[in-house]
């Protein structure tokens, strides 16, 4: 009976999504997206910005080869090579799922979304992106570039259900032959109308994945109840992980993820772990309801908490901040930012930083729906920001440094 809900919703849920968007776009005279006052005390850090590219859409993600080269996704499926600024779109990328119009290409879930290069790419030249396909699953694949076309294209990953309620899909390194992807489940679970697919672990939406460079299953995954071999799944219970971290230092998997109407998170994810969505979080639903299913002291039992919460108070219930993505700065030019974790908050359309140590929270001048954050090898800092006028291809890249 679960899975036959499951397959309702996942039906539906594209045709909400379409409606939803053709409605707010009908009905918005303004397309400007302005930026609100930054919820959290601002720290007046010192450092300058460049913009290095322009003309861009969603900008989602982007690999780093060297100081002045990288690769860039755009989410409405298009992926760039820009080096020493000069910038060349790359031909061959999969067909996406987008929700939209041509005057106003718009993606509130799914599209090209990350870009990795192997660590070794500068001998196997493989490139990795994750993507909602255009029938629906989620995938990941691996290709390879000769005279800027993608060749030698190989789907390592797909998920086992259609998941257009997923959105993250970032890809960190844990090595030279794994790495780690999260699959969303931001669907609208309630209370009284629960979807469970994020502890459903026949399905793979609402994980975190541990995933040979190949697309082969780690020997060493964990092994769930009732299983008798790993899966690709190395945590579970996750609404959407956006912001994703892997400290080699530490050896430490980090996560900042979606919660409904406040509740994001800040999480250490760690091996064979239940993260509670959508059985507790401490958010609510965007209407309002209540979507924890169990108490907090029921859910100590068996899941494990965030180690920091967001939730904006507000009159109706509190208000998220829309974490997008995570870096641990170290070693940077920009001297208040070590030791920090930095992320953007869609929500609030600025770059925050936050203090693992003292569990404070800042808002920085720099505006914008920020969608990845990545560090150069000397230091500087790059983010990739989305338009601010849909009607327009005004997404950047910006290079921030000292």
């Amino acid at each position: 009976m679960k899975h036959k809900k499951q397959r309702i919703y996942t039906i539906s849920i594209k045709g909400i999504i379409a409606s939803l968007l053709v409605g707010c776009l009908i009905s918005c005279t303004n397309t400007e997206i302005h930026v609100p006052h930054s919820p959290y005390p601002m720290s007046e850090d010192s450092f300058s910005l460049d913009t290095i590219a322009r003309g861009f859409t969603i900008p989602y993600g982007i690999a780093i080869v060297e100081d002045n080269e990288y690769f860039i996704t755009d989410r409405i499926g298009k992926m760039f090579h820009l080096k020493n600024g000069q910038q060349i779109e790359i031909t061959g990328m999969p067909a996406i799922v987008t929700f939209g119009t041509p005057e106003i290409p718009a993606v509130m879930h799914g599209g090209l979304m990350d870009i990795s290069i192997h660590p070794s790419y500068s001998t196997n030249g493989w490139i990795y992106i994750s993507y909602l396909a255009s029938d629906g699953f989620a995938k990941v694949s691996r290709f390879k570039i000769q005279d800027q076309t993608a060749t030698a294209f190989e789907t390592i990953f797909t998920t086992r259900a259609q998941n257009y309620a997923g959105n993250g899909m970032r890809i960190v390194w844990e090595d030279d032959t794994h790495f780690f992807l999260n699959v969303g489940s931001s669907n609208f679970s309630t209370k009284a109308n629960p979807f469970l697919n994020a502890q459903d672990l026949q399905d793979d939406s609402g994980k975190i994945h541990r995933i040979m460079d190949d697309g082969s299953i780690p020997e060493d995954n964990p092994i769930f109840k009732g299983l008798t071999t790993p899966t690709t799944i190395w945590s579970y219970g996750h609404r959407d992980v956006q912001g994703l971290y892997f400290d080699p230092t530490t050896q430490t998997l980090f996560g900042a993820e979606h919660g409904p109407k406040g509740g994001d998170e800040f999480n250490i994810i760690e091996k064979g772990k239940n993260y509670g969505w959508p059985l507790f979080t401490h958010g609510i639903n965007y209407d309002g309801a209540l979507v924890s299913t169990i108490s907090e002291e029921e859910a100590a039992t068996f899941t494990v908490f965030p180690e920091h919460y967001w939730t904006v108070p507000t009159e109706d219930g509190g208000r998220a901040i829309g974490p997008s993505c995570l870096l641990k700065v170290d070693g940077s030019t920009i001297s208040d930012w070590n030791d920090y974790f930095v992320f953007g908050s869609l929500a609030y359309r600025r770059l925050m930083k936050y203090d693992r140590k003292t569990d404070e929270t800042f808002g920085l001048s720099i505006e914008g729906r920020i969608r990845t954050l990545k560090q150069l090898p000397s230091g500087d800092l790059i983010a990739l920001i989305e338009r601010n006028d849909l009607k327009k291809s005004n997404g950047m890249i910006i290079r921030i440094k000292k």
